[in-house]
């Protein structure tokens, strides 16, 4: 049998942690014996330990502390991203793979993280563990998108959501777009909040439709245990925004709000303004929302905002909801923005789902590459 099923395996385990361990990576790990599994985990959430340990600590309960010590000595060891060698939350991976005498490491790709980025498969080599890097490579990568971004760009990973018409119309001419999508497309729109760090919209989008801006799935939903905090991104809105009255809905139980603009900043608590200089400022603004830990956003945006992300290509992912109406020629389009000289230069992106909810479309779109 390939070896490759216990990658796969550990693939699995780490997208259990999904909606938990942002910042961090998602991170799983297998534990094999003689070519039988003997323990595996996962990194269950953000301060918590990471998959190497809970593998170890599996197979201690698995079966006990004195014949789990005498498993794991000899044992080979499968990890879709590599060890840590650094003390964060929690201590470094490589001494718990180390102190247990465990002779060969697999790992499908090496950590993007600078700080790390290799060292840990040195300190394994020169402990004298065999290590082997690239099973799985691809699908590792794919798993851990957003912190692969986060690493490389110094930015969080941008997803740009919208619901349109078969004529490509997300909004009537007034700005009318309740609802274009149907409940199940609405329904799994909120499992992509509870995936991300933050929603952003534009300030006209914030004015107009006072929206909550809030994920309304509960625990079942998710998956979650119930003493698990809901996952409730942060509210970004992209410019100036100073009415308070038109948009209550946005700091409704003191949620955390976060303004970037050129104007001067909103007084309010929870609500954290940040002003720029240059006219076109998006790209340092997505670097400062990085920084205080917003990893992922989802733009549920109108026309100027998403058209603002596209042309300045900061975005990497597009997920489009298409219903079964068409709104005409006077309606509002999705995209504006200019048009290449020549075909072979428009920007290509990768189909990467088609899935239907009822008579709805939702298409989603890789841009770009994780380097």
């Amino acid at each position: 049998m390939k070896e490759s099923r216990f990658m796969l395996r550990a693939i699995e385990l780490a997208r259990k942690g999904e909606l938990t361990t942002q910042p961090n990576p998602m991170v799983g790990c297998v534990i094999v014996k003689n070519n039988t599994i003997i323990g595996e985990g996962w990194h269950q959430s953000y301060g918590g330990h990471h998959a190497e340990v809970e593998a170890i600590k599996s197979c201690k309960k698995r079966f006990g502390a004195k014949q789990a010590l005498k498993l794991l000595q000899g044992s080979d060891l499968y990890v879709n991203l590599e060890p840590c060698s650094i003390t964060n939350n929690t201590p470094p991976c490589v001494d718990a793979v180390i102190r247990y005498g465990i002779k060969r490491v697999v790992c499908g790709t090496l950590d993007p993280n600078p700080r790390i980025n290799g060292a840990g498969i040195t300190l394994l080599k020169k402990a004298g563990i065999k290590t082997a890097i690239g099973m799985l490579k691809k699908e590792c990568e794919a798993l851990n998108r957003i912190f692969f971004i986060n690493q490389k760009k110094a930015r969080p990973y941008i997803i740009l959501k919208a619901a349109q018409s078969l004529d490509g119309k997300i909004a009537l001419r007034d700005g009318a777009s309740s609802w274009i999508s149907n409940s199940l497309s609405r329904q799994d729109t909120h499992l992509l909040r509870a995936r991300v760090k933050g929603i952003l919209v534009g300030k006209n989008t914030a004015l107009s439709d006072n929206p909550n801006l809030t994920m309304r799935l509960d625990y079942k939903q998710l998956g979650l245990k119930k003493n698990t905090a809901l996952p409730q991104p942060i509210k970004i809105i992209l410019g100036n925004l100073t009415d308070v009255k038109s948009t209550k809905n946005l700091f409704a139980k003191n949620a955390k709000v976060i303004i970037g603009s050129r104007g001067a900043g909103l007084q309010k608590r929870n609500v954290e303004h940040i002003q720029y200089l240059r006219k076109n400022f998006l790209e340092e603004f997505m670097q400062d929302l990085l920084k205080r830990g917003v990893t992922s956003i989802l733009v549920e945006g109108g026309q100027e905002t998403m058209n603002a992300f596209i042309s300045n290509n900061l975005f990497d992912e597009l997920v489009l909801y298409t219903a079964p109406i068409i709104l005409g020629k006077n309606s509002l389009s999705g995209f504006n923005s200019e048009s290449p000289i020549k075909i072979k230069d428009a920007s290509a992106l990768k189909l990467q789902k088609v899935e239907t909810f009822n008579s709805d479309i939702k298409a989603t779109y890789f841009a770009g590459t994780l380097n």
